[in-house]
């Protein structure tokens, strides 16, 4: 399968500064573009994995830092998943204006080869290409082979073209978003609560109104007892979107179930509650009701 490039993320590196009473700590942000590949390992390249470590989605992700201008520098190294949606977010700007650019123009590059002339490898040489336009063309070989500094081959044509294609139409943060939800709606269900919420929060901070992280995260409030924050993360839901209505049924159950006898008297109602885990399923039924939410 092709590997498909998530755009460009951020981690945070702390160092210490100067010397004795003047010492203090300066964060640097390091930039990354990041790729996940489905299955498999690249042409030169090892399977990744940390032992214990579950990867929800399959596959590893690869990511390579970012030159000075903000370019791929071909240099890549493998994460679990666990890894990678702890310690990096998004940067749609600096993709937006550094990666998107320099990718559609190659991609209208290889558009634009005659279909019938036979591969030559001065197709994609320094003479033919811009500056940029070779550094992504370098990260994305780095990425599909595992290795950098390599020239591209025939058969690496169709993939390079379909990773470019997947760089035009790339939606950063909602893919984020929906990596990290998947993990805490995984961790909910094994009943990890506390790793959940901390996931969920996480897919927040990137965007902080995404009205069925939101609705999720209330169900974990309301699972762990705390049914006033499950309220006030309904109705934030329900501010961003006010058809949500499993998220408005869902408010309705815990506050009748606070007002009959607080969170333990509703808890023995919890089977009832709406279970609309992902985003894609707006239609999760209300098993509690037989109605459709």
């Amino acid at each position: 399968m092709v590997p498909q490039v998530l755009g460009v993320y951020v981690s945070m590196r702390t160092e210490r500064t100067g010397m004795g009473a003047t010492s203090r700590d300066v964060a640097q942000k390091i930039y990354w573009l990041a790729a996940h590949c489905a299955e498999g390992a690249p042409d030169g390249g090892s399977a990744p994995g940390a032992p214990g470590v579950e990867v929800a989605s399959g596959g590893r992700y690869v990511l390579q830092p970012l030159t000075d201008v903000h370019l791929p520098s071909g240099l890549v190294k493998d994460l679990p998943e666990a890894d990678f949606i702890e310690h990096f977010l998004p940067d749609a700007e600096c993709y937006d204006k550094f990666i998107r650019p320099a990718a559609e123009a190659l991609a209208a590059y290889i558009d634009e080869l005659p279909p019938d002339a036979p591969f030559s490898v001065e197709q994609f040489s320094p003479l033919a290409l811009p500056f940029d336009q070779l550094r992504v063309l370098d990260g994305l070989l780095a990425v599909l082979r595992g290795r950098p500094g390599l020239v591209p081959r025939a058969q690496d044509v169709p993939d390079l073209r379909a990773m470019l294609d997947g760089m035009s139409r790339l939606r950063m943060v909602p893919d984020f978003q929906s990596r990290v939800a998947g993990v805490a709606i995984n961790l909910r269900k094994r009943g990890d609560y506390a790793a959940a919420e901390y996931y969920y929060e996480r897919a927040l901070a990137v965007s902080g109104q995404e009205d069925r992280i939101l609705f999720n995260l209330a169900r974990v409030y309301y699972e762990t007892g705390r049914a006033e924050q499950a309220v006030d993360s309904l109705r934030r839901a329900l501010a961003v979107n006010p058809g949500l209505e499993v998220a408005e049924k869902f408010l309705r159950f815990v506050l009748t179930g606070t007002r009959l006898g607080g969170t333990e008297g509703a808890a023995a109602q919890a089977a009832g509650t709406p279970d609309a885990d992902a985003a894609e399923a707006p239609d999760a039924p209300d098993r509690g009701t037989g109605e459709s939410a």
